[in-house]
């Protein structure tokens, strides 16, 4: 189910979704995750996280995560962010839920 903003947002309309504050004259927000080695070169790119953590377990030591949002049609698609670094709030995420479902 999509986030709905409240009555109290005063920079939402009531009841609209993320999906559809985002999508700006029929384009769509998409975010790209890539897989880099340990230099910085791409081995996989795609829209699905869960497929990036997979590609990233299998991938060499040094491996980095990398996110970046883009703007999409049909046709072409525009980088609205440049590429970040997650690799380590990634690997905080799992460590954390290890610990909480270990207990």
């Amino acid at each position: 189910m999509p986030i709905q903003y409240g009555r109290n947002s005063n920079d939402k309309r009531e009841g609209e979704s993320v999906s559809e504050v985002i999508q700006l004259n029929n384009k769509k927000h998409i975010s790209l995750y890539e897989i880099s080695d340990s230099q910085d070169i791409a081995i996989w790119g795609g829209e699905d996280p869960t497929s990036a953590l997979a590609w990233y377990r299998s991938a060499p030591t040094g491996s980095k995560i990398w996110v970046s949002g883009w703007l999409a049609d049909e046709e072409d698609a525009k980088l609205i962010s440049e590429p970040v670094e997650i690799t380590p709030i990634v690997l905080a995420t799992i460590t954390d839920s290890i610990d909480r479902w270990s207990k």
